[in-house]
């Protein structure tokens, strides 16, 4: 009986070892291969990319009881409010510098304004500022 428990061992220890030499060229084998050249990502059709709200434009809104809220476009957070259009107006110009940041001013009876730059929407402003000052 003897013999047959040594022989048990023997076969068990040689399973081991063969396992261990398998893991030993594995591990070798994955050391030795290149690294894989980094593939060009695949270009991502128009379609399948979410469309992002365009970051140059600001929303000049009058809010009820708040006053002219001044927000980048697609955002819902309010920058500053103030009194007058004129003053909201002024802080787009000052804050867009010459980025040449385009303007949507949304009127208190609903209507919009579009103006291709701050400096155009400040006059506009102005003028009706005056006009209704007369």
């Amino acid at each position: 009986m003897a013999t047959k428990e040594i022989k048990k061992e023997v076969k068990k220890d040689a399973k081991k070892e063969v396992k261990k030499d398998t893991k030993v060229k594995e591990v070798k084998a994955k050391e030795s291969k290149p690294a894989k050249e980094a593939k060009p990502a695949k270009a991502v059709k128009a379609e399948e990319k979410p469309v992002k709200e365009v970051k140059d434009v600001h929303e000049l809104i009058f809010k009820e009881g708040k006053g002219w809220g001044v927000r980048r476009q697609g955002s819902d957070k309010f920058i500053k409010f103030f009194k007058t259009k004129v003053e909201a107006t002024e802080y787009i110009v000052k804050v867009s510098g010459s980025q040449g940041t385009k303007v949507i001013v949304r009127l208190k009876n609903g209507k919009f304004q579009k103006f291709d730059n701050a400096m155009k929407a400040l006059s506009s402003a102005k003028s009706s500022k005056d006009k209704d000052d007369e």
